[in-house]
């Protein structure tokens, strides 16, 4: 690994983001759309504003909670640039942050849940730990054993502790 090293994580934040808003557009408003001024059913216009409005709700927690960042990793410090979406900022640290902001480097081993059919499946998150108030930035997602050594790696490269902690899911 060289640095400068670029990262992108918010891949999965903007499908997950664009499948809400594609359900929201593409499949809810039309329906009502159709149900009030074609069926002439006030009823399915009902229950479907209704499912608009539990998609809506699922659709704001998502865009609260779900963190990603995109940047570069150079030696002296990390520049995190602000994720949008269609001209909306999504949820994520943002800005230029000091090397000496980082106390380690953490893979997460997340264990996916139980399938009767299927193996247990695990994913691992690495992120740079901040100290003193600046924020732990994801720098990836990766498959079973990949973070394990790209977080050894950039422990190594940057100078700092390696950490591997397992996380709930």
């Amino acid at each position: 690994m060289t640095l400068p090293y670029e990262f992108d994580t918010t891949g999965v934040v903007k499908v997950i983001l664009r499948g809400v808003l594609g359900l929201l557009a593409l499949v809810i408003l039309p329906g009502i759309f159709y149900s009030l001024f074609v069926s002439h059913s006030t009823a399915a216009a009902v229950q479907l504003l209704l499912i608009g409005g539990v998609v809506a709700i699922f659709g704001r927690v998502f865009f609260r909670n779900l963190i990603g960042s995109q940047g570069t990793i150079t030696p002296d410090a990390v520049v995190v640039q602000p994720s949008t979406l269609y001209g909306i900022r999504l949820a994520g640290p943002a800005g230029t942050f000091p090397m000496q902001q980082f106390e380690a480097v953490r893979v997460e081993r997340i264990f996916g849940p139980l399938r009767t059919a299927q193996a247990p499946r695990w994913h691992e998150r690495v992120s740079l730990k901040g100290k003193g108030g600046a924020p732990d930035i994801l720098i990836a997602r990766t498959a079973l054993n990949a973070g394990v050594p790209l977080g050894h790696e950039l422990a190594m490269v940057l100078s700092l502790p390696y950490v591997e902690e397992v996380a709930p899911a």
